[in-house]
């Protein structure tokens, strides 16, 4: 697919942001100047290229371009038979733009009305999820008075298709003209990628955002990006594993697992590597399909991982990997290779380290590093990963209170796996979890549950390139690529960061090191074939800088252990009384500040 975005004299905002979001779908784009002309349908017919199937159709750009309030019948018909998908996208309440969507409609619409009240919602269609997606069925508002209008249905016609209703009239419908499907969106502007998005959701850009993203994606098929499967994991902070922990039991947690089908990672504190139950960990290794563990800092002290000393974190890091591995030694238990941080604290230094040492992924709950609020705009929030830092994936996870509906669509949608962070007071009272947990399911019933390391090694984006052979932008240090088509595929893996030349060895394909391709010595890319119904595993090396080796001191040590032994006390005891919880935290607040 290759879309024509018209423009007049030069190009504005609408058509600009529209490129920029062609282009974030991996929708390859022409931008086409319009000149004056006596005949205007022979002018298009000539002028854009014969691989253009669409064209993206701005009413104020049009009616500039024509000089004149309606479109001729010969344009109707040329566009309604030289393209397979138009996009009417920009409109407002004006007359021209009634007469633009009539005579695109046929006259099954025939106005573009203004929004009054903004207690107003989107309400999504149930029927066509091919194009709305994760988004079919749900309802979710308010809308933008600023940015939204309304479709005006002509008489009873009944062959325009409603995606998106508000107060049952359209927002976006689609209908067939000769050979074409007209798409029209009801929104005056288009999303600014490059906006910073601050702490707003993502639902606060959808009438401006995902109408266009879904015609466009359902218009470029396997041409455009889109996730291959879609993954999520629930992750419990900071358990020792015992049988029980706080509200936290574990054989109850397996049970819930199981009824309501999901997965539960214990972000596992290294500190506790030989503290555990060897019947708990046993449990963990009967079940890999419900239950595993990943790194959550290596002490838990505070904001122990959001340090500028790069030599403290090293430090740290190989601390934390040597008592992972002794505590693999010991249980038999296996760790993915994600760390969660503590308290939600990290800096751009920690992802550095991370990124050198090799881990996959680093996940929190906040997007940006501690005591520096950082803008992210809004194309690095929709997509699986953020790689601002270091060019470390940062996987970003929400506790069930704060997930809503739509922010699990746009997780789907975008292809972002749905991490879901929580302590072990959430089992107190399991139901907002459990309930989030059945929406989920129930939304996209194909969902994948799985442990934290391979949601985000499985969240990718694919397209196909041509016959058989599909791209994969990745974004964990380990990808890893499963093929359920029945024939063999050719895949090409590739990390869309800018690394520099002496970060990086090189990439293995099951464990085997790929050689240079055409005498690079750093090759970030890689090619392979994934027989059907099987999976390869790629793996991006990083060069290591340097490794600290040794404990920290007996003042930090001592400091830590009164701060581990303090935490569970809380969490198992205190935790049952508020008036007691609050005190002991104010004692830890003042005293184990490390």
């Amino acid at each position: 697919m290759k879309l024509i975005v018209p423009y007049i004299h030069e190009q504005h905002e609408q058509e600009s942001r529209l490129v920029h979001l062609a282009e974030f779908l991996g929708i390859d784009s022409v931008v086409l100047p319009l000149a004056c002309s006596a005949d205007p349908a022979a002018f298009l017919n000539e002028a854009v290229p014969g691989d253009c199937t669409c064209i993206a159709l701005n009413p104020d750009v049009m009616k500039e371009w024509l000089g004149c309030d309606h479109l001729s019948a010969s344009l109707v018909k040329l566009l309604s038979s030289r393209f397979q998908h138009l996009f009417v996208y920009g409109l407002r309440p004006s007359t021209f733009h009634d007469a633009f969507v009539a005579a695109l409609s046929n006259g099954k619409l025939d106005a573009v009305r203004s929004l009054n009240d903004r207690n107003y919602c989107y309400e999504m269609s149930g029927t066509d999820k091919s194009v709305c997606g994760a988004f079919s069925g749900i309802s979710f508002g308010p809308v933008n008075t600023s940015n939204d209008s309304i479709l005006s249905i002509g008489g009873e016609c009944k062959d325009i298709e409603v995606l998106i209703s508000i107060n049952r009239d359209p927002f976006m419908a689609y209908s067939s003209l000769g050979s074409a499907i007209i798409w029209f969106v009801a929104s005056r502007d288009v999303v600014d990628l490059q906006a910073n998005i601050g702490s707003a959701p993502l639902a606060e850009y959808f009438s401006s955002f995902v109408p266009l993203a879904m015609a466009l994606r359902y218009a470029a098929g396997e041409d455009g990006w889109r996730p291959n499967k879609n993954y999520a994991c629930v992750v419990i902070d900071d358990p020792l594993l015992r049988k029980n922990y706080g509200f936290l039991n574990f054989d109850s947690l397996l049970k819930l697992c199981r009824q309501h089908n999901f997965h539960a990672t214990i972000a596992f504190i290294p500190h506790n590597f030989a503290r555990n139950s060897a019947k708990i960990t046993r449990m963990f290794r009967d079940n890999p399909e419900r239950l595993s563990i990943c790194f959550h800092g290596n002490d838990h002290t505070n904001a122990e991982l959001a340090t500028t000393d790069r030599d403290q974190i090293e430090r740290m890091v190989a601390i934390a990997r040597d008592r992972i591995k002794r505590h693999q030694h010991i249980s038999g238990l296996a760790c993915d290779n994600v760390m969660v941080f503590p308290q939600g604290k990290f800096s751009t230094e920690a992802m550095s380290v991370l990124k050198a040492n090799n881990f996959d992924a680093a996940v929190n709950t906040t997007p940006h590093p501690y005591n520096a609020f950082t803008q992210l705009t809004i194309a690095e929030v929709a997509q699986p990963a953020v790689t601002r830092y270091e060019q470390f994936p940062l996987f970003l996870r929400r506790s069930a209170r704060e997930i809503r509906q739509q922010d699990v669509a746009f997780n789907l949608f975008f292809g972002r796996p749905i991490l879901i962070g929580e302590h072990h007071d959430r089992f107190k009272e399991p139901q907002p979890l459990l309930q989030l947990v059945d929406t989920i399911n129930t939304m996209a019933p194909e969902i994948k549950w799985c442990s934290i390391g391979a949601a985000v090694s499985q969240s990718v984006l694919m397209r196909k390139e041509c016959a058989n052979t599909y791209h994969v932008r990745a974004y964990s240090g380990r990808v890893q690529i499963s093929s359920e088509a029945q024939t063999q595929r050719k895949h090409v893996v590739h990390w869309g960061t800018a690394f520099k030349d002496d970060e990086v060895e090189g990439v293995e394909v099951d464990g085997v090191r790929c050689d240079a391709e055409h005498g690079r010595t750093v090759p970030t890319n890689v090619s392979l074939t994934v027989p059907p119904g099987t999976s390869r595993t790629c793996t991006l090396i990083h060069r290591k800088s340097k490794v600290l080796v040794g404990e920290f001191n007996w003042r930090w040590t001592a400091r830590a252990f009164f701060r581990r032994r303090l935490s569970e006390f809380r969490d198992n005891y205190l935790s049952k009384s508020e008036f007691a919880l609050s005190t002991a935290k104010g004692f830890q607040r003042r005293f184990l500040r490390v």
